[in-house]
């Protein structure tokens, strides 16, 4: 039922766009006589629905029963390939005479239909009642709500939205929740982003050339990036928890804010173990970052979930180099499977096991935003053998609009601003509101209720935490640099010294640092990045950013590079990036 009721919401909005014209010229031209055009206008309309629909829904089919999914974006990589292979295997295997039997037959009993009722006139009669002018002012109102509503798919705030419409825990239902307008339209705006290109190619200039000619006899990528382990550390955990917590940045962790205790839990934690201060996210949106962590990819602006199976999976993926080391991978998520493709790349990339919002009711006290972080963590708890080898990647979510959990419920303590302590009541200017700071404590909350738990559990686990992304909101309009870039990393666990460090790093160096702190000297493994413990590294890489211990450099397309003094925070702009150049070559 609630796969039908989302597909429902989909299909309203893809009708209101066939009855967007003739709906407004009824009222515009009602009153002028004129409802003759708004006639021959609706039925325009409806032979367009009738027929494109019928095609659609055909195409769609058959491109279901071929690629085990509704329109995606390799439906326009026929655009590039051999026109003439493509309809020839279009002839050969789609009967396309059964098809046009098909459509034909759909179209002609489709408008029987359709003039059938053009003929009734119980509605018209049952709404020639309202004759009184305040009863036609509040039919014309209503009529506009549900017209506004159904072009939206909501009655709320929260309208249709593809990364939320996974509502089930069955995958195939969940596919056939998007109608095939709605499914083209998503395919469309991921071809065109996958394929965007910006300049030239540095590595081909030349026509007709290809990579191999012009550097010939040189290693491939995977044999740059390979490298070979020290030897562990630590005692090989039993399971090791990389908790990726949505929008959640540095700041709160900072000496500065930190009696605000808005990450009371998560900073006991960082005193407890080891944390790293200067360290920047893979990119900036939840799935960038979470690409990078989950492949070991630096994100360059191409989003790696939306190619699929186009590519083997990375050899530098977190799930499979823990896979050689013996142990299980799982990945928790509070949301939906269909947000970004993540429930068909997460596995692709070497995840065991995949949970998401959906295995705990896909609903939450907050409504259709997946389930609370407490819940998700409450499924970890519930999942996760104490006996055995684990890798377990979770991704939270609540800390993200409309941040609509009862805060005030769930034991939050700040009304107003009066109530914030008097040493740091200086810093807040009205940046954000309760509501949002009361999210990003829950969010903390939550990881404190699971770590009292997983600590007696898992008592020989290691638990590493970092945020996604700078959360775009801050307690004052105007956050220096530092703030509104780093992200915390944190490892805390049995033999994990206690450590503040001012190593540099980003998101590519998660998985070194864990597989150099268990594996065994020799391992051979893939990566990007380094080892965070190493004394001697020198800089973190993020999107158009790089960290070391004395600044933080942004370099932004068509913009004047910035920079921020570690020591005394003090920003200025450069004429000139220092690490840009470096980097490029």
């Amino acid at each position: 039922m609630q796969t039908f009721f989302m597909g429902f919401r989909f299909d309203a909005t893809a009708i209101c766009y066939f009855l967007l014209l003739p709906f407004l010229l009824l009222l515009v031209l009602w009153p002028f006589g004129k409802v003759e055009i708004v006639r021959k206008t609706r039925m325009v309309c409806q032979y367009l629905f009738v027929i494109v629909s019928t095609i659609i829904c055909i195409v769609t089919y058959n491109y279901f029963r071929e690629y085990n999914d509704q329109f995606n974006n390799f439906l326009f990589l026929g655009l590039y390939d051999d026109q003439k292979a493509v309809l020839q295997t279009i002839i050969e295997y789609f009967n396309p005479v059964l098809n046009s039997i098909a459509i034909i037959a759909t179209i002609a009993i489709t408008l029987f239909v359709f003039r059938k009722f053009e003929k009734g006139e119980r509605i018209f009669r049952f709404l020639q009642k309202f004759q009184s002018k305040p009863m036609r002012v509040l039919l014309i109102v209503l009529t506009l709500f549900c017209f506004i509503s159904s072009i939206r798919g909501s009655f709320t705030k929260v309208p249709a939205i593809k990364k939320w419409s996974a509502v089930a825990k069955d995958n195939f239902l969940n596919k056939t929740i998007l109608n095939p307008y709605r499914s083209f339209i998503s395919a469309l705006h991921e071809f065109n982003e996958l394929n965007y290109i910006d300049g030239k190619n540095p590595f081909i200039e030349k026509k007709n050339e290809d990579i191999t000619d012009l550097y010939p006899a040189q290693q491939l990528v995977s044999g740059i990036i390979e490298k070979e382990a020290k030897g562990d550390t630590i005692a090989k955990p039993k399971q090791i928890f990389l908790v990726v917590m949505e929008s959640y940045d540095s700041w709160p962790l900072m000496d500065k804010y930190a009696p605000f205790g808005f990450s009371r839990n998560l900073k006991a934690i960082a005193d407890k173990g080891m944390g790293y201060d200067n360290f920047l996210p893979g990119g900036h949106a939840t799935l960038f970052s979470f690409g990078a962590i989950i492949t070991g990819v630096p994100y360059t602006g191409v989003n790696i979930s939306y190619l699929g199976h186009l590519h083997e999976p990375y050899k530098s993926s977190i799930f499979l180099q823990f896979k050689k080391l013996g142990y299980e991978t799982n990945f928790f998520y509070g949301g939906f499977l269909s947000w970004e493709h993540v429930g068909e790349f997460v596995p692709y990339q070497g995840a065991d096991h995949v949970y998401s919002g959906a295995d705990m009711g896909g609903k939450s006290d907050s409504g259709e935003w997946g389930v609370e972080d407490e819940k998700l963590f409450d499924l970890v708890l519930q999942k996760v053998d104490p006996k055995k080898y684990t890798l377990n990647v979770i991704l939270t979510s609540s800390y993200h609009p409309p941040y609509a959990i009862d805060i005030y419920k769930k034991g939050f303590p700040y009304k107003s601003a009066a109530d914030f302590p008097k040493e740091v009541r200086q810093y807040y200017k009205g940046g954000m509101n309760m509501q949002e700071l009361g999210h990003l404590w829950y969010g903390d909350k939550a990881i404190g209720d699971f770590m009292a738990k997983a600590e007696k559990k898992y008592d020989t686990g290691v638990f590493g935490f970092t945020g996604d992304h700078y959360g775009r909101r801050f307690i004052t309009p105007s956050p220096d640099l530092y703030e509104r870039s780093s992200v915390p990393f944190i490892l805390y666990g049995k033999n994990v010294p206690a450590v503040r460090s001012k190593n540099p790093g980003s998101h590519i160096d998660i998985i070194p640092t864990l597989i150099e702190m268990i594996a065994p000297k020799g391992f051979r493994y893939y990566s990007f990045g380094s080892d965070m413990r190493d004394p001697d590294k020198k800089r973190g890489i993020g999107l158009t950013k790089v960290i070391d211990r004395n600044i933080l450099e942004h370099f932004a397309k068509d913009e004047q590079p910035e920079v921020i003094d570690l020591h005394t925070f003090k920003e200025q702009k450069e004429k000139a990036a220092r690490y840009k150049k470096s980097m490029m070559t």
